[in-house]
């Protein structure tokens, strides 16, 4: 069979796969902290169980502690080997020889090592996370105290106003959408902060390794017991990247709305300088492209998601190539979701927000009137339904007729009910006045939760409580990692000196 037409090709295979093999280094690059860490805790317990000598043990360590110094750019990488570890331990044999450098992999196999690494880069990673979060938790905060009584209209159906509220109530609303996404955050940490070394490749090793001493050096919470399941799972990285896929669709909610605001014909509000790009033709463009930036990123964020979860559907129990692909997916997933929290908090601090033509809006929507009807309820002894339907005959005609929300008088409302229901009503002039005021609307939602300026005043000072807790729980949880990362380079240190 004639092969020529594969010449103009040839070699293209070899490079696909030289290229993967240096993506995949770069990424390991990335948790060299975790890789060598996992090193140490590894050969400490070697030697705590006589599986390797003290000596040998000791010069590993020495070897180990040298390589952090130099950093993983100085490591020779050679042809063929296509991950972090294999070069690392090519390298240490170079250092020690094959007799004491090959003894560093005893009873170990890169699936249940490049599992525990990566779980320790991503627990790290969650709490940068969690850092992110709570800075946005608290300008939102922040901006909600100074806008407890700036009135705004609420929208549903995307685009037509609701009732009145205010900033400060959306804000809160916010707020308590995120702090949400930090508790499954949080919650997730548990999951993804368990060992998996032991496992080794897929049903333990005949060497007695101790897997509790290995996981208590490495800071986890306990480990996976059955060990096909801890090599093969991959719950670790879905976990939090689900958790990260509903903190980006609730950006996307909260960015929605600051579009619309910033329209033109809407003009509630709109984004600072730095957050907008121009045009190269049309010089009174202020394009909001950080708020497009933080959309893109939340559509990215689904995509990758459904392809992690695409990746591994009906994969058996055991290692292959796939899981590191979908835990690059997770790495890819959260630094955009940090990168996005950040942002967006930058955001909410320089947001221009137009107090009076917000509060103008909000009057000339007719969203006050659903208080008009509650008035009818209260002081004239109709039914809710009877309310509002003399009250939608009073937004038709106001429509049909072109009459402003501010002219609807006493005459008015009597000739409305007359045309819906045939029925007599007089309403005081004072009395339709206090109930179609946006600013009185908006302090007469007095209900748990509502936007009355003291509700919301109620949900801010509980809102602080919440965010002492949750950077006390993640701040406890990186000393403590940071504690046992200090503690295992000391007691590597200390072995290291009987070399």
């Amino acid at each position: 069979m004639n092969m020529d037409y594969c010449k103009p090709y040839a070699g293209r295979d070899t490079v696909i796969l030289d290229r993967h093999a240096a993506d995949t280094i770069a990424e390991d690059i990335r948790a060299f902290d975790s890789q060598l860490e996992n090193h140490f805790a590894h050969v400490i317990m070697l030697a705590e169980q006589k599986i390797i000598t003290r000596q040998d043990a000791a010069a590993i360590l020495k070897a180990l502690l040298k390589l952090r110094e130099m950093g993983p750019d100085k490591i020779p990488f050679r042809p063929g080997l296509t991950d972090l570890y294999s070069n690392v331990e090519e390298w240490l044999i170079d250092e020690l020889g094959i007799q004491v450098g090959g003894r560093v992999h005893t009873g170990r196999s890169r699936n249940d090592m490049n599992s525990t690494i990566e779980r320790m880069h991503a627990r790290r990673t969650i709490l940068d996370l969690c850092e992110a979060i709570t800075l946005l938790l608290k300008t939102l905060l922040v901006m909600a105290q100074e806008h407890k009584e700036t009135v705004i209209p609420a929208y549903t159906h995307h685009s037509q106003q609701a009732q009145p509220i205010t900033l400060g109530h959306f804000y809160t609303s916010c707020f308590q959408m995120f702090s949400r996404d930090m508790e499954r955050l949080l919650e997730s940490y548990a999951r993804v902060n368990l060992s998996t070394m032991g496992g080794a490749a897929v049903a333990t090793t005949s060497f007695p390794v101790n897997r509790e001493r290995v996981a208590e050096l490495l800071g986890f919470d306990g480990f996976l017991e059955n060990s096909m399941d801890a090599t093969a799972a991959l719950d670790f990285a879905y976990e939090p990247a689900c958790a990260m896929a509903i903190f980006a669709n609730n950006m996307g909610r909260m960015t929605e709305s600051l579009l619309l605001w910033n329209i033109n014909e809407v003009g509630i509000s709109r984004l600072a300088a730095p957050y907008c790009s121009y045009s190269t033709i049309m010089p009174q463009k202020r394009n909001p492209v950080a708020l497009e930036t933080l959309r893109y990123s939340g559509e990215w964020t689904y995509g990758a998601l459904m392809s992690m979860l695409a990746a591994m559907k009906a994969y058996p129990q055991g290692n292959g190539r796939e899981p590191g692909f979908v835990v690059s997916l997770y790495y890819e997933i959260v630094q955009r979701m940090i990168d996005s929290a950040y942002l967006l908090e930058g955001i909410v601090r320089t947001l221009e927000v137009d107090k009076a033509h917000a509060l103008q809006v909000t009057a000339d929507g007719f969203s006050t009137v659903t208080d008009l009807a509650d008035a009818m309820v209260q002081h004239h002894d109709l039914s809710f339904s009877a309310a509002k339907k003399i009250t939608g005959r009073v937004v038709t005609m106001a429509q049909q007729e072109k009459v402003s929300i501010h002219a609807i008088d006493s005459a008015f409302v009597a000739r409305a009910a007359q045309e819906a229901l045939g029925m007599e009503l007089h309403m005081a002039e004072q009395e339709i006045h206090h109930a179609l005021d946006p600013v009185e609307n908006v302090t007469r939602r007095q209900v748990i939760g509502g936007p009355s300026p003291a509700r919301v005043q109620e949900m801010i000072d509980k809102g602080h409580g919440a965010v002492e807790r949750f950077e006390a729980d993640w701040r406890s949880k990186r000393a403590y990692l940071d504690e046992k990362r200090e503690a295992l380079y000391a007691m590597a240190g200390k072995l290291a000196e009987e070399a």
